[in-house]
């Protein structure tokens, strides 16, 4: 990152290749949820469509609203990260993030330069932003983790026709997934062992360096440095900032089962179900689509389906749930760049009074 108040901008290339990779994003997720969604679970778009004319509006209200709760829970886990920025600015500068990222195909690189562009607009230093960033990433792969190793101990012990030895195996796996990821944790919390890890990387980057006549920067260092004022930034609130993301995906998958149960009446255990959502989020890591749609709902269209829901029901529920919660935070992203937009002419203003 640079030391300007906004990252370096994108060249020419840069954003041809950007547009060309959105264009090819949309077109994938049109034929995935037009062409690949019917002929997945067998159904058509007339069937598809005609399932949600016993859907009430106000289970759409609902899942309007759930995921603005999510956002907000994001926010204020986003501004636990970077101290001494207010709750108004992480919220807008979260809002933002979060619709680029979602958006965009691999968007969040794109939202990184963003957040680093309006908190360093609001004062922050470089240092102060990249442990911030480094908490917010952190926690949130761990929601990612955690989400699937939860879901598969429930799915474990769900009353689903599973032999003991099945549910023996999905128990040990989910086991030594949560020893491996308290283990990784372990190993970035010991500065030691990162020291040694990192002093090898640095080896291997000056050798590849040398080789082809590149210019050498220290790793270590600022890396270490990073690490030491993110640890030192944890404190206080540190199950805030770690459990934030996975709080808001945990409501999120309530308020799935909800929609499946009582908005669509399947028959279906409510483990289950929320072993399906989990398992979806996996899915939303594949960055073909944006916000993974389309993706998402051909996996949990499918999964519905091979748990009894019909099919035309199973493909409506999944792409009301999914749309709702990728054009919510988009639209709420829309909102607060104007507020940004504003905020930055007025820092401007008052750098040049």
């Amino acid at each position: 990152m640079n030391d300007s108040s906004t990252p370096t901008p994108l060249t020419t290339r840069q954003k041809i290749r950007h547009a060309l990779l959105a264009a090819i994003s949309i077109a994938i997720a049109a034929i995935v949820i037009v062409w690949l969604i019917p002929r997945a679970v067998d159904t058509s778009w007339e069937h598809i469509f005609a399932s949600f004319d016993g859907i009430s509006w106000w289970w759409i209200l609902f899942l309007i609203f759930v995921a603005l709760v999510v956002l907000a829970i994001d926010s204020v886990g986003f501004a636990a990260c970077f101290r001494g920025v207010g709750l108004r600015v992480a919220s807008e500068t979260n809002a933002i993030a979060q619709a680029v990222t979602v958006v965009v195909p691999m968007g969040s690189t794109i939202s990184l330069g963003l957040i680093y562009a309006r908190l360093k607009r609001a004062g922050l230093g470089i240092k102060r932003i990249a442990s911030g960033t480094l908490l917010a990433s952190l926690a949130d792969i761990l929601a990612q983790i955690l989400l699937p190793i939860l879901a598969v101990a429930l799915v474990a012990l769900s009353p689903l026709d599973i032999p003991l030895w099945g549910r023996i195996a999905l128990v040990v796996a989910a086991a030594i997934a949560l020893a491996l990821t308290c283990a990784a944790l372990g190993f970035l919390s010991s500065e030691k062992l990162l020291r040694s890890l990192l002093v090898r990387v640095q080896k291997v980057v000056d050798a590849f360096n040398e080789g082809f006549g590149g210019q050498s920067r220290d790793l270590v260092s600022p890396a270490l440095d990073t690490r030491k004022m993110a640890v030192t930034d944890a404190h206080g609130s540190r199950v805030l900032i770690l459990g934030a993301p996975t709080l808001a995906r945990l409501a999120q998958g309530f308020a799935f089962i909800a929609w499946c149960m009582l908005g669509y009446g399947f028959e279906i255990s409510p483990l289950v179900l929320f072993g399906i959502y989990a398992l979806s989020r996996l899915l939303s890591l594949i960055p073909l689509t944006p916000g993974g749609i389309g993706v998402i709902d051909v996996g949990v269209a499918w999964a519905l389906v091979q748990c009894g829901a019909p099919s035309a029901a199973a493909v409506s529920c999944a792409l009301a749930f999914t749309l709702s919660q990728v054009l919510t935070p988009a639209l709420a992203g829309a909102l607060a760049i104007p507020i940004g937009v504003r905020d930055a002419e007025a820092d401007a203003k008052t750098r040049r009074a």
